[in-house]
């Protein structure tokens, strides 16, 4: 067989779109691959068993070995508007953020389970996401209205320089709608291999589901 034919049906049988996911897969670089397609004669028994082989080797890996890995756990939220002021960033990124700039750009990177925590340090919502990144998902949650996130809370005025207590106008405590941005100071990120990301998600949910803000019951 030759290695193109080889490496092309590799790719469909584990729905890769790359030759670099593909160098992954069977421990070569993407060099190496982009040789051997062009090369001469066909791969020998010997070098068919080894690529069978490393990929077995890496799929024992994920699924037993570094099936999660964390990437930054309760770290502090520092919530600033979005270049557009559209929306609010759990983190200033700008060019003096370097710290933060390395957090993001590996959030990017990834994908996973999050959680976001409030200041006392407990955990209020749980999400995932296997198909974008967790930075732009665990941002889209961060601005999502909840209707089921609610705490009661007393309207103020907000213009004016008048001032009258609350004895000549009182103001009822009213049940609203809460922003995970008006709640959420910490947030934890893992990194998860994509076959357990949608099973770990539900666990969390249905563990810790009346300490949670999700609506969403998951199902295993």
């Amino acid at each position: 067989m030759h290695p193109r034919e080889f490496f092309d049906e590799l790719k469909k049988q584990n729905g890769l779109t790359s030759d670099t996911e593909l160098a992954k897969l069977i421990g070569l670089t993407s060099a190496r691959i982009s040789q051997m397609r062009t090369r001469n004669g066909n791969l020998t028994a010997r070098q068919l068993a080894s690529y069978i082989q490393k990929a077995e080797d890496r799929g024992r890996r994920l699924a037993l070995v570094d099936p999660i890995r964390p990437i930054v756990e309760m770290y502090p939220i520092s919530a600033v508007p979005s270049k557009q002021d559209a929306k609010w960033e759990l983190l200033p990124t700008g060019k003096t953020d370097s710290r933060n700039q390395t957090i993001r750009s590996t959030l990017e990177k990834s994908q996973g389970i999050y959680l976001l925590y409030d200041s006392q340090g407990c955990a209020i919502y749980a999400g995932k996401t296997e198909r974008q990144n967790i930075w732009k998902e665990m941002n889209d949650a961060f601005n999502r209205e909840r209707s089921n996130h609610q705490a009661f809370f007393v309207q103020h005025p907000t213009n004016g320089s008048t001032f009258s207590p609350a004895w000549e106008t009182p103001r009822q405590p009213k049940k609203m709608i809460v922003y995970l941005y008006d709640t959420a100071h910490y947030f934890s990120a893992y990194e998860v291999t994509p076959s357990l990301i949608p099973k770990l998600e539900a666990l969390l949910v249905r563990a810790f589901c009346n300490s949670l803000s999700n609506k969403k019951m998951e199902k295993f």
